[in-house]
């Protein structure tokens, strides 16, 4: 997601986009301006990977192997590969769809693949692993639970839109979102469905997208395009409470980003208007923060990591939603995506740019990783420190700790 700002935004419809490939960035990387960072300043170095590094210093994680996920060419309609990884570390399995329509299941420590699996459409979301299975949703709007060591189907739930954000896992429920503002709750055990709830889109345009549902105790928090965020009982979808957004915007109003349940608080925020801190019993709007285009939210130390569509990433301190630091990309970068973290590191993909790490503490640059031709999915990273990402080539790279 790029724009120049909130007003301006380019609409785009669930699933219609599509994005040219990019030649692979061969100069250093510029400085980066943020409020106490560093720049990129260290000569690239040729990776057994393919793909270019610039470092200005080590990071505990190295390139351990990839695999072609995505038989054939990528096609002119499909440049992009949005999906995510699963990984199941004690298993050691890793797991990743592509838009291709092929599913894939690899030993996570040299890349074998386990099994493949064609599913109906393609594959942009990101997978979980539950116990003896993995669960995928589909771009053809299929919800399925497949064994994870053979692919075989335990059941499918069909829906309307695309399933593109992870499912969440909870007492006995599977709840996940589709592309046609509906969120869902269905049996772990058998796919039968149990409760949904449903928001009108908005009647202005609305952006690609939707927000992961947030589980915490007996409450869903999820956020909706016409820029209200719900809660509701996990166990039947009563509604709880409903908040706005974006009550004085009729553009974009979307929330996009998943909200964030830490401190007593919940955060979330509306591409339009910005973030929100709420009080998780009522929905009551404790203080917001003017922070337009925000479009991804993750938990960090107390406070919160936010992904802005003009290529940017903040860090915002939890009790007032004021930036501790702010890094530009370069150049018409993208959109971060979803965040990974390992201790004091944070890793995010750039549509444009490549897979970058920065230093938690201080908004740093440290690594960039360019692959060649981007990488919209986002980075997913296992407590051992192992490190998957899918490009848009449909090359599927790990990193991991050096031995």
């Amino acid at each position: 997601m790029t724009r120049a700002d909130a007003a301006d935004a380019t609409p785009r419809c669930p699933r219609a986009a599509s994005r040219p490939l990019l030649p692979l960035l061969a100069a250093l990387l510029t400085a980066l301006a943020t409020t106490g960072c560093g720049t990129f300043g260290a000569a690239g170095d040729e990776t057994p990977l393919t793909g270019v590094s610039q470092n200005l210093q080590p990071v505990p994680m190295q390139p351990a192997w990839r695999r072609v996920v995505n038989p054939g060419e990528l096609s002119r309609e499909r440049a992009a590969e949005l999906a995510g990884a699963a990984y199941d570390a004690p298993g050691n399995r890793v797991a990743i769809g592509s838009g291709s329509g092929y599913f894939a299941c690899l030993r996570a420590s040299d890349g074998h693949v386990i099994w493949r699996k064609k599913v109906a459409g393609s594959v942009s979301g990101r997978a979980i692993f539950d116990g003896p299975d993995v669960l995928i949703g589909t771009d053809d709007g299929e919800l399925m639970a497949l064994d994870a060591r053979t692919g075989d189907e335990r059941w499918r739930y069909v829906v309307e839109g695309a399933v593109v954000r992870a499912p969440v896992v909870a007492q006995g429920l599977v709840v996940f979102v589709d592309g046609t503002n509906v969120v869902y709750a269905v049996d772990r055990a058998t796919g039968a469905w149990r409760w949904q709830y449903r928001r009108d889109p908005p009647a202005d345009f609305a952006l690609m997208g939707e927000g992961r549902p947030t589980v915490d105790g007996d409450k869903v928090f999820v956020g909706f395009s016409d820029g209200v965020i719900a809660a509701l009982a996990l166990e039947d979808g009563a509604v709880l409470w409903t908040t706005d957004l974006a009550p004085e915007h009729e553009r974009f109003q979307d929330v996009d980003a998943s909200p964030v349940v830490q401190n007593g608080t919940v955060y979330a925020a509306s591409v339009a208007a910005g973030l929100y801190a709420l009080e998780p019993a009522t929905g009551a709007v404790r203080w917001t923060r003017p922070v337009p285009g925000i479009v991804e939210l993750a938990a960090a130390e107390g406070d919160l990591l936010a992904s802005i569509d003009q290529g940017q990433l903040l860090r915002l301190d939890g009790d007032d939603g004021q930036a501790r630091w702010r890094v530009r990309f370069p150049g018409n970068a993208g959109a971060p995506g979803a965040v990974g973290q390992l201790g004091s590191l944070v890793m995010v993909g750039l549509s444009r740019g490549g897979l970058y790490w920065i230093d938690l503490r201080t908004g740093r640059p440290i690594r960039r990783f360019g692959p060649g031709n981007g990488v919209f999915g986002p980075p997913v990273v296992g407590a051992d420190g192992s490190l998957f990402m899918l490009s848009n080539g449909g090359v599927f790279y790990a990193f991991r700790r050096p031995s």
